[in-house]
């Protein structure tokens, strides 16, 4: 028997070594062309966004906030521990203050919270065994104080992401306010992948249950949706090292993402010009194969959509559907966090200002009470 899980036989490396040396932010920009000294400025931002490196919607917005005059900034993982300080004082004068590089920040001028790809759990500093185990609770903990010591809104809540990235959570949410959803089962038993397989022969399709990405030393691991064939049930004991997802593939031409802003909805369909039956995932598909449109789903879909982020407490989030051959939506998944770009640049959906505009709304209102 291998140790090895099951969905590793689907993996596929990419190296972000060169996309991560090229990455700039806007802030790191401005001080590099000497445009601005807010780099070493003792004021405090009114934003803070916590995310990874390589994270261009949240430079887009970046780009938004500077070119309105709102200082923000932005604490990537890569940041941790070696150009991230912190200080959480509580005694006779309680006070919190934050440095990245050389800039110092106090928390109680931060409004904003936007939380993005990041999560200390995850977050490598060592190679391994006792240390990485000790550093990584430590940095857990530790931002656990964030929201403890910041008066500020997130978009969204760290606590309500993680929850609502929770695959079961989210298709009984979805379940239970009436969106169609596909027969699924969430296991590491192989008896059970067996029954299903057998019940679903020639429509068995295999997801993984966390993020379907793994950020480790400059490369990425990609586990992507896979269709399931009757040569893949003798590895199937492999499940028992890791659990995953198994559901029946809903037979589609298009897939459709609905990007939430609050109580706005932004749909764009996805279809190629593949034969869409032979993949199992539209990121296995080159973008240029890809076909995007605008659309205009109806107000009862919409509503849902709206309601299932307010169920799950979210305020921004992207929603994955298929249409089924006879018009009919399956819900496949929400995702807290959402990239837009990709559809921005082949639609005229303004996301990024309608979030830009959500975030400015509320800093107005902030400064009127």
């Amino acid at each position: 028997m291998s140790n090895q899980p099951f969905v590793f036989n689907f993996m596929e490396k990419l190296n972000y070594e060169r996309i991560l040396t090229n990455n700039t932010n806007p802030l790191e920009l401005i001080e590099r062309l000497n445009i601005s000294k807010k780099g070493n400025s003792s004021i405090g931002p009114k934003v803070l966004i916590l995310t990874k490196k390589i994270d261009i919607e949240s430079d887009l917005l970046g780009i938004q906030f500077l070119k309105n005059g709102i200082d923000y900034v932005k604490i990537t993982e890569e940041d941790i521990p070696l150009n991230f300080h912190f200080e959480f004082k509580i005694g006779k004068f309680n006070d919190s203050v934050l440095r990245l590089g050389n800039r110092k920040f106090k928390l109680d001028e931060i409004e904003i919270v936007l939380f993005r790809y990041f999560d200390p759990k995850f977050l490598n500093y060592y190679s391994g065994g006792v240390y990485q185990m000790y550093s990584a609770q430590q940095w857990y903990q530790a931002f656990n104080c964030l929201p403890i010591a910041l008066n500020a809104l997130w978009i969204n809540n760290p606590q309500r992401t993680f929850d609502s990235e929770n695959r079961l959570n989210q298709l009984l949410a979805a379940q239970q306010l009436g969106f169609s959803i596909p027969e699924t089962l969430i296991t590491n038993e192989m008896e059970a992948a067996n029954k299903f397989f057998k019940r679903f022969r020639r429509s068995t399709i295999v997801k993984v249950l966390h993020h379907h990405e793994i950020y480790l030393n400059q490369r990425t691991y990609r586990f992507l949706t896979n269709n399931i064939e009757a040569s893949h049930l003798s590895k199937f004991n492999e499940l028992t090292y890791a659990p995953v997802i198994f559901q029946k593939k809903i037979e589609n031409d298009s897939e459709i993402r609905v990007t939430v802003v609050n109580d706005k909805t932004f749909s764009c369909r996805i279809s190629t010009i593949k034969e869409k039956r032979n993949f199992s995932d539209l990121h296995k598909i080159k973008e240029k194969e890809l076909i995007f449109s605008e659309i205009d789903l109806s107000k009862k879909i919409e509503k849902l959509c709206i309601k299932l982020n307010k169920r799950l407490g979210l305020l921004v989030s992207s929603i994955d559907f298929v249409q089924a051959k006879n018009g009919e939506l399956y819900f496949l998944e929400i995702n807290p966090i959402g990239d837009w770009n990709w559809i921005e640049k082949r639609t005229n959906l303004p996301i990024t200002k309608s979030i830009f505009d959500f975030v400015n709304e509320l800093l107005n209102k902030s400064k009127r009470t």
